[in-house]
């Protein structure tokens, strides 16, 4: 549950506050009493039972002589209760609005990497796939139906791929050349534009793992890193943004062993080609 991963997140950040606190050797109420606090603030941290502000990490890591960890223990705190958005409260006026909240982000940045198992990833769909997909997403979830508008906002992030200065890597199994969200035409039309992507955008790149090929790591979920700044995890009850340092360090080690895996070029267009022959068979 979506709520477990925030007390799991919550508790990880308060055994790190209290191992901090054991290297250095302080009691708990010395530390208090350093950082000009009651001495229960401490316990309650420790505990989970209160969430630090970023003040309060600074303090602490200032009373225990460990100011190198500040970064990082700041990234998780912030990353606690912005980390996990609710598709139902994202969706509770229909995906336009969530299409529309990536609008800002994507302008912002300059290196997207991105890894989607089982679908083409939104910034790559041609407006009949993108329908076809965003048609599921409102029929399996119940919420408001507006379609046209929601398919709309997704095009329009598709901006971002004519803009200069930006780069674009994107990583797929096999399987999202072969999994069918649509009939048969609108598949096959999806599968030009890939084969179209693929030849003629040279700040894109365009990775496809084989489906009989061996993989060192294989991610149950699709994520989407934007610069080294940030992580988009799609799950599904919700989506979570990792913001972390050493989070968004992880993804990207495993957005390179996945790299690494992929077959590029001619080689993954070959495997366009094939799902496309077997599309039409």
């Amino acid at each position: 549950m979506p709520s477990t991963r925030i007390t799991e997140a919550k508790g990880i950040l308060a055994a790190r506050l209290r191992e901090i606190r054991h290297e250095a050797g302080l009691t708990g109420r010395t530390l208090a009493r350093q950082a000009g606090w009651h001495y229960s603030k401490v316990s309650k941290i420790e505990h989970a039972a209160q969430t630090p502000n970023e003040h309060d990490i600074r303090t602490w890591c200032r009373a225990c002589d460990a100011e190198e960890y500040v970064v990082d223990l700041i990234a998780a705190a912030r990353n606690i209760d912005s980390m996990y958005t609710e598709w139902r409260r994202l969706t509770s006026t229909g995906l336009r609005s969530v299409q529309e909240s990536f609008q800002q982000l994507y302008e912002h940045t300059r290196q997207f990497r991105v890894f989607q198992h089982s679908a083409v990833p939104g910034l790559l769909q041609t407006a009949d796939y993108a329908r076809a997909h965003l048609r599921a997403v409102i029929d399996f979830r119940g919420i408001p139906d507006d379609l046209d508008c929601a398919v709309a906002a997704r095009l329009a992030q598709q901006e971002v791929l004519r803009s200069g200065g930006r780069r674009f890597m994107f990583i797929v199994g096999e399987q999202a050349l072969r999994t069918r969200l649509c009939d048969v035409g609108v598949m096959a039309a999806q599968l030009d534009r890939l084969l179209d992507l693929t030849a003629n955008v040279p700040h894109l790149s365009f990775g496809v793992i084989p489906s009989c090929g061996r993989s060192s790591i294989m991610p149950t979920e699709n994520f989407w890193i934007y610069d080294d700044d940030q992580v988009r995890v799609d799950t599904v009850p919700g989506q979570f943004r990792i913001k972390t340092p050493t989070d968004v360090a992880l993804y990207e080690k495993a957005f390179t062993r996945l790299a690494e895996d992929a077959v590029y070029g001619q080689a993954a267009r070959d495997l366009v080609s094939a799902a496309a022959r077997a599309l039409r068979a």
